[in-house]
């Protein structure tokens, strides 16, 4: 991959040369409040709109290695048993740190035309928020990225359904799409109808991420990313992000991938002012305030103890963890930051699982055939003489990691 990136930067190859095909040219940058909010589910506000099959861009979906933030702050890294003194992963940050969203963020970006110039450093990390909790902003950038991707992919097939294949998590994975009446298109419109099924699939993926990590999956084999899955800001913040890609979609925000990430960059602005996201000094206390409650600072990366709580509910509606709702941690009890104290309510997000009546389990199937690692890491296949696992087997297999995580971390382990 490390030679495909040199080419794209030599060759300052025009638009996703070095992809499969390119987007088409769109040059504008929309992001009104309003649209924000309605794609947060934070107000109301349509948005239709409509292409035929032919006019939608097809996207590559993202191969890219995700970048993995492990809850907590200055964290300290063992390789082995051995302690590495000195070594520190500083993964908080404020809201005016955040770098430049690039779709499939791996590789350099030289593209001609993307005033940003050279994109290299999308500087994730989690930062606080008064409404929102920790968000995490690569679950947030790698979920947008996915749910476009879903997106396309779909609408271009909406009458005739088709397979699309996903790069591996611990599973061959795959999405079967059904199809969709002419009826159903010309009524509620192509791009409502995609958006709204690869929402959908795209959160259901997010939730499979949790359980492979958890059962032994991870981007770099060295380097276990159990200390990661299901912990407190990870399923609401990869939500964000599906919701962020369905606004900036449905607002005819990523007609190429210099307009997306552009759009990417104002959305996600946008978004952590209306959830109140606070200057790193506040972070930074913030998770002080909840060592001992849902992190342990005495721990060690990879250590997946480290994390003292997880959370595993997946819906239908997603509450953010907020400091008041913690237990005491070795600081004593947990209240919310004084800047948070005058904020509007939590926004909850609504996890639907359908639209205008119709289910999306019934247009879409996500199957994932497990892999050895996984089945040797523990995973507890619903049926014994099949590996082939769907989404609609996620409850049984979440409700078996959550028991194991009880008896691991004690009884209060799975609630802040």
């Amino acid at each position: 991959m490390l030679w495909r990136a040199m080419l794209c930067v030599l060759l300052a190859a025009a638009l996703f040369a070095c992809r499969d095909k390119a987007w088409q040219v769109g040059e504008s940058v929309r992001a009104l409040d309003s649209d924000v909010a309605a794609a947060l589910g934070d107000t109301s506000s349509d948005n239709s709109g409509d292409l035929v099959a032919d006019d939608v861009p097809a996207i590559q979906y993202p191969r890219a290695l995700p970048p993995c933030c492990a809850f907590g702050g200055d964290l300290k890294v063992a390789v082995g048993r051995v302690p590495l003194p000195g070594v520190e992963i500083g993964n908080l940050l404020g809201p005016g740190a955040i770098g430049a969203h690039r779709y499939d963020n791996g590789y350099l970006s030289a593209q001609r035309g993307d005033p940003r110039g050279i994109v290299d450093d999308e500087n994730n990390g989690l930062i606080y928020t008064c409404r929102g909790g920790f968000i995490d902003l690569a679950h947030v950038r790698d979920n947008a990225d996915n749910t476009l991707a879903l997106a396309s992919a779909i609408a271009r097939s909406l009458e005739t359904g088709r397979t699309i294949e996903i790069p591996p998590q611990g599973a061959a994975m795959r999405v079967r799409t059904r199809p969709v009446s002419a009826a159903a298109i010309a009524k509620f419109g192509r791009i409502p109808l995609s958006v709204a099924l690869a929402e959908w699939v795209a959160f259901e993926l997010s939730v499979w991420h949790e359980i492979a990590t958890y059962y032994g999956y991870a981007s770099i084999a060295q380097w276990p990313e159990k200390i990661s899955a299901f912990s407190p800001e990870d399923l609401y913040s990869n939500e964000i992000g599906v919701r962020l890609a369905g606004g900036v979609i449905t607002s005819r925000g990523a007609r190429s991938d210099i307009e997306y990430g552009l759009n990417m960059d104002a959305w996600i602005k946008r978004t952590l002012e209306r959830l109140g996201a606070v200057p790193l000094k506040d972070s930074k206390a913030a998770m002080r305030a909840v060592d001992g409650a849902w992190w342990d600072s005495d721990k060690r990366i990879p250590d997946w103890a480290l994390v003292k709580r997880r959370r595993f509910d997946t819906g239908p509606f997603l509450r953010p963890w907020l400091l008041e709702d913690a237990t005491p941690g070795t600081q004593g009890p947990v209240t919310a930051l004084s800047r948070c104290k005058e904020s509007k309510p939590p926004l909850v997000l609504h996890i639907l699982d359908g639209f205008s009546g119709a289910y999306f389990r019934d247009y879409a199937t996500i199957e994932f055939d497990v892999d050895d690692l996984l089945v040797n890491g523990g995973f507890p296949l619903p049926r014994p003489d099949s590996r082939l696992v769907t989404q609609e087997d996620f409850p049984t297999i979440i409700e078996k990691a959550r028991a194991q995580t009880l008896e691991a971390l004690g009884p209060g382990a799975a609630a802040p």
